[in-house]
């Protein structure tokens, strides 16, 4: 399940990014629900909020993977819904999905994962995102060569995960906002997490954005700059931004409108390196 798409690099010049559209409760936008297999036998639904522009497209899509709740039962998660995110790329001509994975909210199915080994976890990750993607390829408005997959948090590690084992060929660049899995309350899950990140990082030439803050509680700035240098050792192309201070914890800000124009101007520079530009 290999994607066998071409990378595309951050080295040439891009065209100067637009800034993001302003955003009203009058910009039109249509909303579906899908229930999407699992790549299991017998598969379960994977519960996925899809925002699409008007129009019949087809859409370059965004595919958003959520994090993990500390604590409690996954399935207690609320579903992913992430307007802050999705109102940008959709005034932008994109269409955004958001699955719910095994175990999360009312998907089916059960997610295991443990600091202790987060290379596991991030393949349950990947696996759950192959399947979303696989699916959404045949709805009539996504235009399957114009793919990008992001990810906040756990989802971010599942994100490189699935762009190291299982891209579609269509699927253009990876985004990691703030991505990782630590312990709760333990010590020592600093060292899996590096070794994590190394290994997927040799495994994929696909090219990422990386966006981390400097007052993230879950990532202190100087691990995330060590994730990065383990991940892109072996010639992996991905650019990091430190985004700064964010509000009382930098970790949530790509869920917060407040937040778009920290990341919003890289992004734009991305779509426009990938030919990924929606409008």
């Amino acid at each position: 399940m290999t994607g066998v798409g071409q990378p595309l690099g951050f080295l040439c010049p891009a065209p100067r990014p637009s800034p993001a559209a302003p955003w009203t409760a009058a910009t039109p936008w249509l909303r579906e629900v899908l229930h999407l297999p699992s790549a299991d036998r017998p598969s379960v639904p994977l519960v996925t909020t899809l925002y699409l522009p008007p129009g019949d497209g087809p859409f370059p899509l965004w595919v958003f993977n959520h994090g993990k709740s500390f604590g409690g039962d996954a399935r207690a998660q609320p579903r992913c819904e992430p307007i802050a995110f999705a109102r940008v790329l959709i005034r932008h001509g994109h269409a955004v999905a958001a699955p719910n994975r095994r175990g999360f909210a009312d998907s089916g199915g059960v997610h295991c994962s443990h600091w202790l080994n987060p290379l596991a976890g991030a393949g349950c990750c990947a696996r759950d995102i192959w399947a979303a993607v696989e699916a959404l390829l045949a709805h009539p408005k996504i235009d399957a060569g114009r793919i990008v997959v992001a990810g906040h948090s756990y989802g971010a590690l599942g994100t490189l995960a699935y762009g190291g084992e299982f891209r579609h060929p269509g699927v253009r660049a990876l985004v990691n906002f703030m991505g990782g899995l630590r312990a709760e309350r333990e010590d020592g899950w600093q060292q899996p997490l590096l070794r994590t990140f190394r290994h997927l990082g040799r495994r994929t030439r696909c090219p990422s954005l990386w966006f981390y803050g400097r007052n993230d509680s879950f990532w202190p700035i100087e691990l995330a700059r060590s994730l990065h240098a383990a991940y892109v050792e072996r010639g992996a192309p991905a650019r990091f931004v430190d985004v700064g201070h964010f509000r009382d914890d930098a970790h949530g800000l790509v869920l917060d409108e407040a937040g778009v124009v920290r990341w919003w101007p890289e992004v734009a520079r991305l779509l426009a390196a990938s030919g990924m530009r929606g409008d």
